[in-house]
């Protein structure tokens, strides 16, 4: 049996797999969040955290740790306050 060349085109395109127009990374877009809102749950992760670990190190070392401590903690709450406010500049420059 002899099969066309139009006949055997035909079959490869019902056979092919096309990719969809706008691919989907994991669900609906309204699920997969965005660079403001991974910005804005880190920073505020930042300043938790290092509000914490600044008032453990207080409660720990009888209220006087060392400077250095203290300034590595409130390091970790500059750099979450950094990342919401680049959060903050993101979205106010998308609207």
């Amino acid at each position: 049996m002899v099969v066309g060349a139009p006949a055997v085109r035909a079959m490869w395109d019902a056979l092919a797999v096309t990719e969809p127009e706008d691919p989907v990374l994991s669900g609906p877009p309204s699920e997969v969040p965005d660079d403001v809102e991974i910005l804005r749950t880190c920073g505020a992760i930042g300043l938790v955290v290092g509000g914490v670990l600044c008032v453990g190190a207080l409660l720990i070392d009888g209220g006087r740790p060392s400077w250095q401590v203290l300034a590595v903690f409130m390091l970790v709450v500059l750099v979450g306050l950094g990342l919401r406010l680049e959060a903050a500049l993101r979205e106010r420059s998308r609207s």
